[in-house]
């Protein structure tokens, strides 16, 4: 039976962590997600807060991020080197669920990896950031579209596709649907193509 590593990217407040979460728990396969910092912070050896943030630095900030002298590149760029090194090798270890970190990208001439994007209503993500921050940010439909436009560009930069765009990603679910329902469809997915029966 062939491995099926899931990659997930999603909409800031859409629940995408939640679900990749859920979805790792039921097919009992390992999830990677904050614990995927610690390991490209180990690689790189940036601290795990600079790993986070460069995520979502705009890319002015990218470029002018600091430099390794050593390495002769930007910082952010030796984060990028170092999150792909680690994605690929637990790839190689068997099936997984792994959140964020443009590893669609990093994955996508495997033929064993399921790139889904999860994405929903403004209003709902609204209203999960604000459970979230317990309505301690202002203005939340701004600090959504902020998150998300940084989130992007890093993608864009360092990547040859577009962030969101549903034709770099073989599954695309709304969460508004719920999450439960988006973890049976996600799982859905996988079964079959363990089963040979590949999306592409």
């Amino acid at each position: 039976m062939a491995g099926c590593i899931i990659t997930i990217s999603r909409e800031y407040g859409s629940g995408g962590r939640i679900i990749g979460q859920a979805l790792a728990e039921q097919l009992n396969i390992p999830f990677y997600d904050r614990g995927l910092v610690e390991m490209i912070s180990a690689k790189s050896g940036l601290s795990e807060k600079f790993i986070n943030e460069a995520e979502l630095y705009r890319e002015e900030a990218i470029k002018y991020a600091g430099y390794d002298v050593t390495l002769q590149m930007p910082l952010t760029h030796v984060v990028f080197h170092a999150e792909s090194e680690v994605i690929q090798k637990i790839a190689d270890e068997g099936d997984c669920v792994i959140v964020g970190r443009c590893a669609d990208y990093v994955l996508q001439n495997r033929k064993d990896a399921l790139n889904v994007f999860v994405y929903a209503s403004i209003e709902n993500r609204i209203e999960r950031v604000k459970k979230l921050y317990d309505d301690k940010v202002n203005n939340v439909k701004a600090f959504i579209k902020r998150y998300d436009k940084d989130r992007a560009a890093y993608y864009d930069y360092y990547t040859d596709k577009k962030w969101g765009d549903l034709r770099s990603y073989h599954l695309s679910v709304n969460s508004d649907m719920g999450i439960d329902s988006c973890v049976e469809i996600i799982k859905t997915a996988y079964n079959n193509w363990k089963d040979g029966v590949q999306l592409i």
